[in-house]
């Protein structure tokens, strides 16, 4: 491997897991900001993506003027559908979605992605094989360890309701978002699908707010702000641009494996923030989503 190919594929990983640290303490402010403060999941998607949106606008017109504008009609729709699908819709749900249940329910979101991604690959054609549906399978059951969602007395979910299934389709959205960009976040660049999937996200947004007939809420307390800012600046700037940049050199099959990290990250920052304690079920859990990851094929697309 050449030095620049060797510098890109580093970078790649590093930009992955910078994006699965920042989702990983995401889940908290959400549940946080859903339960304590006053603003509709609407206005707070609208908030999170139309405050980071100038920022990667601003940033990639100052380096790569020309490289930032999308080069006819179809990448525009393609933008704006991605912007509807993976920022819009899936940032809707969630926030829907953890109106209603426990962080654990909605953490969950993160467990889905993996096996939606191997499903949408399977029906494009790709070859799957038993190693990697294993592999899934066995990360997803590490997961709900981690999540304290599964132990030796069996599940411990709350009863299932309609939350759960905002959140399920959620990950869908984020698993169409995953799977199906990579040809056009290859051909435009990491930061310019990023910068305008994310500005039309907002726009999208506040479209359904107005559709619905309800008034745009803008942030009022300090804790709105705080939190609203948080997801602007951490999961939805560093996180997506990390996770489009990460694509370059990181295949399809392990990057969507690392979204099985977030909870790993969260029961850590648990115990380093919080004072909680790592059960020992939760460490079982973490040991297998670590070693279930090996059994990804090494070419394993």
């Amino acid at each position: 491997m050449s030095g620049r190919r060797k510098y890109g594929f580093y970078a790649s990983w590093l930009w992955a897991w910078a994006a699965i640290v920042c989702w990983g303490v995401m889940f908290p402010v959400g549940d946080l900001l859903m339960k304590e403060g006053n603003m509709p999941p609407a206005s707070v998607g609208a908030a999170r993506y139309l405050l980071s949106a100038p920022a990667f606008l601003a940033a990639g017109f100052a380096t790569r003027r020309r490289a930032m504008l999308p080069h006819g009609l179809r990448d525009w729709i393609s933008l704006s559908l991605f912007g509807l699908i993976g920022s819009a819709a899936m940032a809707l749900l969630l926030f829907h979605a953890q109106e209603s249940i426990p962080s654990v329910n909605a953490s969950l979101m993160e467990a889905y992605v993996p096996m939606q991604v191997l499903v949408l690959a399977m029906l494009g054609g790709s070859r799957t094989t038993w190693r990697h549906v294993a592999s899934v399978a066995a990360g997803f059951a590490g997961c709900l360890l981690v999540l304290r969602a599964l132990d030796g007395s069996g599940f411990r979910l709350a009863a299932l309701s309609r939350g759960d299934l905002f959140a399920f389709l959620s990950a869908l959205c984020w698993a169409i978002y995953t799977a199906w960009s990579r040809p056009l976040v290859s051909r435009l660049g990491s930061l310019p699908f990023t910068a305008w999937t994310v500005l039309f996200g907002g726009l999208w947004l506040v479209i359904w707010q107005i559709a619905c007939g309800d008034g745009i809420v803008v942030p009022r307390t300090g804790l709105e702000w705080r939190c609203i800012l948080f997801l602007a600046a951490f999961p939805t700037g560093i996180a997506f641009y990390g996770w489009n940049a990460a694509q370059k050199g990181v295949s399809l099959a392990r990057l969507s494996f690392l979204e099985y990290f977030p909870p790993l990250v969260s029961a850590i920052a648990g115990v380093l923030f919080f004072g909680e304690r790592i059960t020992g079920w939760q460490w079982l859990g973490i040991a297998v989503v670590i070693l279930s990851q090996r059994l990804l094929p090494r070419d394993a697309e």
